[in-house]
């Protein structure tokens, strides 16, 4: 059974009383304005003669002169327009307020604009239709609006602080803007020199293979405008693995990642294009890891569909991990493997595109691949990615181990509808995979 508190049903009552006499005073306010429109009396003197005439007749002619004179008689009402010719929001009475009058007089009164009939009343953040509106839409001159701190504060935040018993009538009441989001899943494969432990003391030979599984995520961007004033959006995504289900040859233990990328990025429609993030990366398998690396682009778009550019992974930290594969136990030194890439993307949408690189690392590798959201619905889009890295004569492992690729297909969902306006705060990094996140052995 649902309690109702008692502050609530006084608010409630008080807001049916103040709505009942609102509408009695505005159906007044109606009444007296339409008795004090003056009535035309310029057709009161025209009669109709009831005599039938045939042929032609001087007191025809004359009704027609007489409508004549009361058509020119009347006066056409006139509005009146703002001198840099736009036309001025008004309610639906002659001399109510609109928008910004009520909101400087303090009025709380309609008729007005967006929920009518009030001023400064319209939808506020929280109360949307789920999924549709969001806090990014408020506009500042709204008395409910961001500036009042209605958006960030939640329930205390609402009434300048005051505190609001919270029930679960209307729950859930959800203030997410679901179009900021994207939540992908597939299957992926890949091979790192980590897939090669060492099984004895001499380190030869090592024994291993390629490594499949499935992947999760979500990825989430947000525009700063409001808070920093710059034409910046952020972004922050995760991304969990789980592959070599079954183990492997030298342990029985699964492969589990944790991805986590968040960073700062500026899409446009033509021009300088840029963005820099920091990936994590968390590894759980014959051996337990933390690691993270900086990931930046630089481009620019010659038009709305192309664009050309440059891509860097530089790694941060190194470290040294004790592992466990065969019965053996030994030590070594991993680290990210930093690439350069020149990229050319084409867009396709609002939030598809395809994207092809090609680079090196400085392991001496070799790198191709490409990358392609294909949109699919209005919230579905097909997720197909792959990376090669071909070693280079220099390297100092066997070429077999020194090899890496990664191969993934998926799909992303977004549960919000995302318009051409909202394309500016989509992420423009993924979140990090085994092909953007290149682990090697030293």
């Amino acid at each position: 059974m649902i309690t109702i508190p008692r502050r609530l049903l006084c608010l409630f009552a008080c807001f049916v009383g103040a709505t009942a006499s609102l509408t009695l005073a505005q159906a007044d306010a109606a009444d007296q304005l339409i008795r004090s429109r003056p009535v035309s009396q310029g057709n009161t003197g025209v009669k109709r003669s009831s005599t039938t005439h045939s042929g032609w007749s001087p007191q025809g002619n004359t009704q027609s002169v007489q409508r004549n004179q009361v058509a020119s008689n009347r006066k056409p009402t006139l509005v009146s327009r703002p001198a840099n010719g736009s036309v001025k929001q008004v309610g639906y009475l002659d001399g109510g307020c609109d928008c910004a009058e009520c909101s400087a007089a303090g009025v709380l009164g309609g008729p007005g604009c967006g929920m009518e009939a009030s001023c400064g009343l319209e939808v506020g953040c929280g109360l949307e239709e789920y999924g549709v509106c969001s806090c990014d839409a408020c506009s500042g001159d709204l008395m409910s609006g961001c500036d009042s701190g209605f958006c960030d504060g939640g329930c205390d935040g609402m009434c300048g602080g005051a505190e609001i018993d919270c029930f679960p009538l209307f729950l859930p009441i959800l203030r997410v803007d679901w179009s900021r989001f994207s939540f992908f899943a597939g299957s992926q494969a890949f091979k790192s020199p980590l897939n090669y432990p060492a099984l004895d003391a001499t380190g030869q030979p090592r024994g291993g293979s390629g490594s499949f599984g499935y992947y999760q995520g979500f990825n989430e961007g947000r525009d700063l405008r409001n808070w920093l004033g710059l034409d910046l959006s952020a972004q922050l995504g995760v991304r969990a693995t789980q592959t070599n289900l079954d183990g492997e040859e030298f342990t029985s233990g699964r492969m589990h990642q944790v991805f986590v990328t968040g960073g700062f990025f500026r899409r446009v429609d033509y021009g300088l294009q840029y963005g820099l993030v920091v990936d994590y990366l968390n590894q759980d398998w014959y051996y337990q890891s933390d690691l993270l690396q900086l990931r930046g682009e630089l481009s620019w778009k010659v038009s709305a569909c192309h664009e050309f550019g440059f891509q860097f992974m530089a790694g941060v930290t190194d470290q040294v991990v004790t592992t466990n594969a065969g019965g053996f136990t030994s030590s070594e030194t991993i680290e990210p493997v930093d690439q350069y890439r020149a990229f050319y993307r084409r867009a396709m949408g609002t939030t598809g595109h395809m994207t092809a690189f090609l680079g090196g690392t400085s392991e001496e590798h070799f790198i191709w691949g490409s990358e392609m959201e294909i949109p699919l619905q209005t919230n579905w889009s097909l997720l197909v990615g792959s990376a090669y890295f071909s070693p280079g004569d220099d390297t100092a492992l066997d070429a077999n181990e020194a090899e890496g690729w990664n191969l993934s297909i998926g799909f992303a969902f977004r549960p919000g509808v995302t318009g051409p306006k909202q394309r500016y705060r989509n992420p423009l990094f993924n979140v990090a995979d085994n092909g953007s996140f290149f682990v090697f052995r030293r």
